[in-house]
């Protein structure tokens, strides 16, 4: 019995609230058939006096004639009124308490092949529109921020959990092993070397819990470029050098930064993708490919070798295998 009385205090309250709710009524109606047999034929017609009047609903269809069973009514609604009432606002309640979890990103996720980002800034606002524009039904997105204080973005598809990303519990509520690929932003409010450690760092622990998962990492510094390499990111991009050469060339006057102003307006667009090299296209010319892209009635728009992009190369020139093309979507359809 006493097991059985721990095993009970141990449930949840909500659990427990309808264990007790149903055994009072189904008392109280077992009880209201023995006192008064004529007005309640079976134990049915009792529970079901039970429930409604524990309800305070009162359909009078069933009703005590005699003085017993009248005082039997005014017990059930001091004893299991009260109750049922008590457990409908706590039904309530842990409903409006998960919503505000939710939001507060408390509640773990069990989702599985989603794209988790970590860190809200700009750049992870728009890529998160991206990703939604592109896909016709959204990509389940997990993001990863400890200084908000509620998630910024109202949306079925997007999960907000909030934690600290250098810590393994945080992956776990984004449910990392499930997850199919990993976006970790820098935080521009830190020094740059601060901030470039603490992606790092964020690229450690995300590794060390997957090992498959492909890590693409934002660095700020190109000196930490070989350490986050070296930390697991399959593929890191360096923001400020990327912007360092874009100004350069307002600065000189060349064309290219305006070719490539043109090349991110697409890109915002969703007009076209960068693709690896395919071994068919290795030893070929660019004016080659760009007569098959020609032949499609698409575009060929550049080359990115070295991390350099290069809009309109020289014609002569041949693909190698190291090389990404920048093509409009259907030039691979």
């Amino acid at each position: 019995m006493y097991k059985l009385w721990r095993a009970y205090f141990q449930m949840p309250v909500f659990l427990r609230l309808l264990l007790s709710v149903l055994f009072i009524m189904l008392l109280f109606g077992f009880l209201i058939h023995l006192i008064e047999p004529d007005a309640f034929p079976t134990m049915f017609e009792g529970v079901w006096w039970a429930f409604i009047t524990g309800s305070t609903v009162g359909y009078g269809d069933y009703v005590p004639e005699t003085i017993i069973g009248r005082l039997f009514t005014i017990l059930l609604l001091l004893a299991g009124g009260g109750l049922l009432t008590f457990y409908m606002v706590t039904i309530s309640g842990a409903a409006i308490k998960r919503e505000e979890d939710y939001k507060e990103g408390k509640i773990d996720y069990h989702g599985k092949d989603h794209i988790i980002i970590v860190g809200w800034n700009e750049r992870s606002r728009n890529l998160i529109e991206l990703i939604n524009k592109q896909y016709d039904h959204g990509e389940n997105i997990i993001l990863i921020d400890e200084t908000l204080s509620k998630d910024p973005i109202n949306h079925a598809k997007i999960h907000y959990v909030n934690g600290d990303p250098s810590v393994d519990q945080t992956w776990k509520k984004a449910n990392i092993d499930q997850a199919k690929k990993i976006i970790i932003t820098a935080d521009q409010s830190m020094i740059e070397r601060e901030a470039d450690i603490h992606s790092i760092l964020v690229t450690i622990t995300a590794r060390g819990l997957n090992h498959r998962i492909p890590i693409l990492v934002e660095i700020l510094t190109d000196k930490q470029k070989a350490n986050a390499e070296r930390a697991g990111a399959t593929e890191v991009i360096c923001t400020n050098e990327s912007t360092s050469t874009l100004l350069f060339h307002e600065l000189t006057g060349h064309e290219y930064v305006k070719a490539f102003e043109y090349v991110m307006s697409l890109l915002s667009n969703q007009q076209f993708v960068v693709h690896k090299v395919e071994d068919e296209w290795v030893g070929q010319t660019i004016l080659e490919l760009t007569m098959y892209a020609k032949k499609n009635e698409k575009l060929l728009l550049g080359i990115i070798q070295d991390n350099k992009i290069r809009i309109n190369p020289p014609a002569d020139q041949k693909l190698t295998k190291e090389d990404q093309v920048i093509v409009t979507k259907q030039l691979l359809q």
